[in-house]
């Protein structure tokens, strides 16, 4: 006797529908199990959870639990998921590898079949394009709300505000927005994510989500442009929606700083302990140089040179000079108190930097084919109107395509224009940091070479600073 999984999943939208409810899913896939004389092994259920990803906790159960039975039934075959890629993964990747079946119901097929093997590619990327006109029809009220200067309403409200929802408008929560306010005036004084966090918990701070319990509520304050007072959708820009909790220049500076941490440090920022950590390139190569303890001694080095980590080597040719730890400390350490205790030095740097070459979009090439895919894809389904392209041709050829899209939209990166931070915030930061140079230690003075520096190259026996104004 074959034993069966059964899968069952409602969204929000879905749950009021007929025949699409958990209860009215159920007892016709309990029937057509009894009527395949088929042994129900478990029903795995994901209530209100959307079918466009696989973060749903009935279906990542089942995938877990493969061992347990021989098919997987489901009511139709949306229900599994609306992506294709996930649903080509699911039975391909997952189901029959470990001789399990899929079956839908509703379609009268299962991939045991040739027929249903051949169906899989096609029924899939019906289920896609049912899930992009949902997309597109969600977009298109997102965006008239947009434009009517109303917050979309539902779901997250930014901590903040509350919603209004006779007005559809954000208004200010006053004792959130002192939060907000703090979190912005902590990072430009040089707080990370994590020491921001820990902050708030220690000092009892909590929202209408609770606790602040990941430094992930803060990330997204810093950069949510709706504490300008914007509603920004798509191309639709409202300003003045809802009243500002902070300053533009407030907001603009964070976002100048944030920009440079995530590109001296990604992801990884502050997890070394040193205050050079992320600064230092080589000027022959492009790689960066890192700190390399052998014994007693500590050396700088880059990473193109000695090879350490495969994927940071730029050139494995280079032989850019290694500097001794403590030498070139002492140098950039002399620099920076120059700049410190000499106001007019930094007003010369922020008066004679060259402006930032506008940048150049990468992504041409790439659009391009996606277009391309689009194009042939309508092509594809107009011969499939006309019956003139074999079933399985279609849902072969329209997959291979889909995939090749999905991997290119990935791919795909947007272009941000250089800006820098303004000198009236650096000059605050040069006279907050000369009080306190001396006696910082080595995680205040990381947070302040970071705000300082954007780079330091290093070609042989030069040293090069580029400055952050």
């Amino acid at each position: 006797m074959r034993r069966a999984a059964v899968y069952i999943r409602v969204s929000t939208q879905e749950q009021a529908q007929e025949g699409y409810s958990v209860g009215e899913q159920k007892e016709r896939l309990i029937a057509y199990c009894k009527a395949q004389d088929w042994l129900i092994a478990d029903i795995y259920v994901d209530g209100g959870y959307t079918g466009s990803n696989l973060n749903r906790p009935g279906i990542q159960k089942l995938m877990a639990e493969t061992d347990k039975f021989d098919v997987v039934l489901v009511y139709k075959l949306d229900r599994l998921s609306r992506s294709q890629r996930d649903t080509l993964y699911l039975i391909e990747e997952i189901f029959l590898p470990n001789n399990v079946d899929f079956v839908s119901m509703q379609e009268s097929f299962d991939t045991s079949s040739p027929f249903g093997k051949a169906m899989i590619g096609l029924l899939a990327v019906f289920a896609q394009l049912e899930r992009e006109q949902i997309k597109e029809r969600t977009k298109m009220g997102r965006i008239a709300r947009a434009k009517a200067g109303l917050y979309h309403g539902g779901g997250y409200i930014p901590i903040g505000y509350d919603y209004d929802h006779d007005a559809g408008k954000l208004v200010i929560n006053p004792y959130e927005a002192e939060q907000v306010r703090k979190i912005f005036e902590w990072y430009l004084s040089g707080g990370s994510l994590k020491s921001i966090t820990d902050r708030l918990q220690d000092e009892g701070f909590t929202n209408k989500y609770g606790s602040y319990s990941s430094w992930s509520s803060v990330r997204y304050i810093l950069e949510n442009e709706t504490y300008l007072g914007r509603i920004h959708f798509g191309d639709v820009l409202v300003e003045h929606a809802h009243e500002a909790i902070v300053s533009e220049e407030q907001f603009n500076a964070v976002q100048v700083l944030r920009g440079k941490r995530r590109e001296q440090y990604g992801a990884t920022a502050f997890q070394s302990k040193h205050w050079l950590t992320g600064l230092i390139f080589c000027g022959n190569c492009g790689g960066r140089y890192y700190l390399r303890n052998s014994g007693k001694y500590s050396y700088y080095a880059c990473y193109s040179r000695t090879k350490q980590i495969k994927s940071m080597v730029k050139d494995p040719n280079c032989k850019n000079k290694n500097w001794k730890g403590p030498e070139l400390e002492a140098k950039i350490d002399a620099r920076i108190r120059e700049l410190l205790h000499s106001p007019e030095m930094a007003a010369d740097i922020a008066a004679h930097k060259p402006q930032a070459a506008a940048p150049v979009a990468e992504n041409s090439s790439v659009e391009k084919r996606i277009r391309e895919i689009d194009k042939q894809i309508s092509k594809l389904m107009s011969l499939y109107q006309n019956d003139e392209i074999p079933t399985e041709l279609l849902g072969e050829q329209i997959s291979r395509l889909y995939n090749e899209k999905t991997t290119l939209q990935a791919a795909v990166t947007p272009v941000v224009e250089p800006t820098a931070m303004p000198f009236d915030l650096v000059q605050e930061l040069i006279a907050d940091a000369a009080q306190i140079w001396d006696f910082a230690d080595e995680a205040q003075r990381r947070r302040i070479a970071q705000s300082l520096i954007s780079r330091i190259i290093l070609t042989d026996d030069e040293i090069e600073i580029e400055w952050a104004f």
